[in-house]
């Protein structure tokens, strides 16, 4: 069986044009593809693995942030499909469609509240806040159909920052102009036709707001709050 587009080119989506995109229009990816050739840690050998799982979820983050009908979506299985963030309850894929990527990889902290953002605001808080979110497989510990493997998420953090942080409060800071790296672990199960059908992933969900919130402006939420460790679980925190 030959693999499919979306396992050996990380742009293969992006050609789906007959598909409905979110703005109705394909997302422009030059911006982050050359952040993350110049700045990646890990360079994939073509075919290896690493490099296989790599274009899977390049392609699979570009699917679930801009398309919009769950059955155009060409790296997962849309009828099994379902995704978790440490340990937390399941959602769908019409629910991730619905408060998007960030809300859904976030969801509701000390630092964030996804409950009180939609789609549209989280995508663009992120977007004001980092030059590029580029992304790379660091290692992979098992291939299909558990795929098991390390991440980094980094981007520089040139502009300010203004995040809902729940009861009417927000978290604001200025650019730190430093780069903000995030680790993280997840776990594939794929089918016969590397589609994802179930996607757990482990990480500090506020890791990367405690980054950008060095720079407190006057008028935030508590320092306290912001900067000091709570003494949750960051895997859990209510």
């Amino acid at each position: 069986m030959s693999l499919p587009d979306f396992m050996t080119n990380p742009n293969a989506v992006l050609g789906d044009k007959d598909h409905a995109w979110r703005y109705n229009r394909i997302p422009d990816y030059n911006k982050v593809n050359a952040t993350y050739e110049e700045e990646k840690t890990v360079t994939h050998e073509e075919g290896s693995l690493g490099f296989l799982v790599s274009n899977l979820v390049k392609n699979w983050e570009k699917e679930m942030s801009y398309k919009l009908r769950p059955d155009q979506i060409r790296t997962i299985n849309p009828e099994k499909y379902r995704f978790s963030v440490n340990g937390k309850p399941w959602q769908t894929i019409e629910e991730m469609l619905q408060i998007g990527t960030y809300n859904a990889l976030i969801g509701d902290t000390e630092l964030y509240k996804a409950s009180e953002m939609d789609f549209s605001e989280s995508h663009k808080l992120f977007k004001r806040a980092l030059r590029a979110f580029s992304w790379e497989v660091i290692e992979v510990y098992s291939g299909p159909p558990t795929v098991a493997f390390k991440w980094r998420h980094w981007g520089l953090h040139s502009g300010d920052l203004s995040v809902k942080v729940g009861d009417g409060k927000k978290l604001e800071a200025h650019a730190t102009n430093e780069v903000i790296e995030v680790f993280g672990v997840s776990v594939a199960k794929v089918n016969e036709k590397f589609e994802i059908e179930d996607l757990e992933t482990f990480y500090d969900p506020s890791d990367m707001l405690r980054q950008m919130a060095k720079n407190r402006k006057v008028g935030s939420a508590e320092e306290e709050q912001l900067l000091a460790p709570s003494g949750k679980c960051p895997f859990n925190p209510k």
